[in-house]
C-alpha cells in the first residue's frame, strides 16, 4: 500500500525537521500531493527521492 506521510512523518524518515521538509517541497526535489489543505508525500515518493540521493553520491548514501 503507498501510504500519505505528512511533514511529520516525512521529517522522521528523512531525520530532517519541518522546515527541512517543507523547503524540499517548495523546491520540488521532494514530490507531493495536496489533499485539501495538507500535503504529504507518498512512500514511493519519499522512496524515489532517497534513490535520488544515494545515486547522486555514488551508491554510499545510508
Amino acid at each position: 500500500m503507498n501510504k500519505n506521510n505528512d511533514h511529520r512523518q516525512v521529517g522522521q524518515r528523512l531525520g530532517v525537521g519541518r522546515s527541512a521538509v517543507f523547503n524540499l517541497w517548495a523546491s520540488g526535489e521532494l514530490e507531493s500531493v495536496t489533499i485539501g489543505r495538507r500535503r504529504f508525500s507518498t512512500d514511493r515518493q519519499l522512496e524515489e527521492y532517497l534513490a535520488r540521493l544515494e545515486q547522486a553520491s555514488g551508491g554510499d548514501a545510508a
